[in-house]
């Protein structure tokens, strides 16, 4: 079913489109080629992670309820509006901070809610591996990334499963807040 979705979408020689992650500053190669973008000058200090609670939409995710898969003391589970992917799942702090904000009781807390979440994703029907990450360069609020595979699509193994997510068209709506469902069901 994931592999004729997205045959749909492919070339006449089967390749996906680039996806808009090509066009990201921190993107490593040009969009025309696989020549690798030249490095800038440092930038010391950097600048500023810090956004706004206002702007940072992981707080404005954590607004929504259709959103929240989880909530615990000081974190939650959250889930994007849409992925290609069989399904995407970040582990977050509750309130706008970065993890070095956490104290040790939180720590554990991320560890256990990371691992919970991982299995839940691991145990959804079609689910080949779950990828584990954390970003927050962005806006400067914790968010730790899970990113569940399709089972034999050996191409999206490894560092780069998140730009072939970018270049595959979004699984079906409703597919999506059915594994949802199942995800908040198993996280309760």
């Amino acid at each position: 079913m994931w592999r004729g979705r997205v045959q749909d979408h492919l070339d006449a020689a089967g390749r996906p489109a680039l996806g808009g992650m090509a066009d990201w500053e921190v993107f490593p190669f040009e969009r025309d080629g696989l020549a690798p973008r030249p490095l800038g000058e440092r930038v010391v200090p950097e600048p500023s992670r810090a956004r706004s609670a206002d702007a940072c939409g992981t707080c404005k995710a954590l607004a929504r309820d259709d959103l929240v898969l989880h909530t615990g003391t000081r974190l939650a589970v959250i889930r994007p509006g849409g992925t290609s992917l069989m399904f995407v799942a970040n582990v977050v702090a509750r309130e706008h901070e970065r993890l070095e904000d956490l104290d040790e009781a939180a720590d554990e807390e991320l560890g256990r809610l990371v691992a919970r979440t991982y299995r839940a994703l691991r145990a959804l029907p079609g689910v080949g591996n779950v990828h584990v990450n954390k970003w927050e360069n962005g806006g400067g609020h914790l968010s730790v990334t899970l990113l569940a595979r399709p089972l034999g699509v050996l191409e999206l193994r490894g560092s780069n499963l998140p730009v072939w997510a970018d270049m595959l068209p979004n699984i079906p709506q409703d597919e999506y807040d059915e594994r949802a469902e199942t995800v908040r069901a198993t996280l309760s």
